[in-house]
């Protein structure tokens, strides 16, 4: 996997490990809510799986902007490459 494939399947991981421990207090995972964690746990997978298709199935371009719009949430986190900002993103003067 390339650095941001890697960098995804990294923070991916993390959340499933959250999710699974419930490490976060009762009153923000609420069954049901928003952080449940059944829900989390699904969330985590769809990601994986288009992480997936995105190395296995998608031209470089297309790779390159679905994997830069599925890392966006993690801007913030240390790891992240700027590099990573996609076109879609620049254009609509989005943060990332």
């Amino acid at each position: 996997m390339n650095d941001i494939a890697a960098f995804l399947d990294a923070r991916i991981s993390e959340d499933e490990k959250a999710a699974r421990r419930g490490s976060l207090p009762e009153e923000v995972w609420g069954v049901g809510g928003w952080f449940d964690p059944q829900r989390v746990l699904a969330e985590c997978r769809a990601k994986r799986e288009l992480l997936r298709y995105a190395v296995a199935e998608l031209d470089a371009r297309q790779r390159a902007e679905v994997l830069g719009l599925l890392a966006l949430p993690w801007a913030g986190h240390a790891d992240y490459s700027a590099e990573w900002r996609t076109a879609a993103v620049l254009e609509d003067g989005l943060k990332a």
